[in-house]
């Protein structure tokens, strides 16, 4: 017997599969992959050394460049594989999701942020956050990256690097949300609108506020930063 829907309940059932995947996003994001990878390859468990952090910059001073490259890698794919998989859905025309696509990023951030396997506590998430945006708006990513890179090389301090980093991408976000390019995506033009498009409102409004989760996680790391004891890769390579 075949049932007709009507358009109402088409609706409420993408809303339950967006509120589905917002979940899995959550809990893919609140892997500990600094945890995780510790354990299973040096037999360390990160929260109990150096920063105690389970992120990227605390992985390589406790468990050396290449496991925290990876560590760095799989936090960063956190933020990208829900995005990824609803863009995918889309361009297949299989499924269209009612809601913008950084909710699901920002449900990984939250994860990554407050763990649900770590009695929700959590990392900085700023390699999970660059996940997103690069899915979201490559733009500010690349333009991230590029300030991130510039300042850990010039000053050895992540710290500073993540937070001129975020406030980059907050302020390509919002100048892309107003001098963006706004063209209607088509074969010819799909790749310029998702690089220099024009961004939503509600993805520079949310943006925002994860970049001020992200300082506000660092704040312990400013202070450090004022009394001269904060960890510095250029102070350890001179040491």
């Amino acid at each position: 017997m075949n049932i007709l829907l009507d358009a109402s309940t088409y609706h409420t059932f993408d809303i339950l599969i967006a509120i589905a995947l917002i979940i899995v996003s959550y809990l893919i994001g609140s892997i500990p992959f600094g945890v995780v990878f510790g354990k299973l390859i040096k037999g360390v468990d990160i929260r109990q050394y150096g920063s105690k952090n389970i992120g990227t910059t605390n992985s390589i001073r406790v468990l050396g460049k290449k496991v925290g490259y990876l560590v760095f890698f799989f936090d960063v794919f956190k933020g990208m594989a829900i995005i990824l998989l609803v863009k995918a859905l889309n361009s297949a025309g299989v499924w269209v999701t009612p809601i913008d696509e950084l909710w699901y990023g920002a449900a990984a951030i939250l994860g990554h942020s407050f763990s649900i396997y770590l009695g929700f506590k959590g990392g900085k998430a700023v390699a999970v956050s660059l996940g997103v945006v690069l899915a979201t708006t490559p733009l500010s990513g690349i333009s991230c990256a590029i300030v991130f890179a510039v300042l850990l090389f010039s000053t050895g301090y992540v710290s500073v690097g993540s937070t001129c980093a975020t406030l980059t991408v907050v302020l390509c976000a919002w100048l892309l949300h107003f001098l963006g390019l706004d063209i209607t995506p088509n074969a010819f033009n799909n790749f310029w609108v998702y690089l220099v498009g024009k961004t939503s409102l509600e993805l520079c409004v949310v943006l925002s506020c994860v970049a001020t989760l992200i300082i506000v996680k660092h704040i312990s790391n400013y202070k450090r930063l004022l009394h001269g004891t904060e960890n510095s890769f250029k102070k350890k390579k001179q040491a």
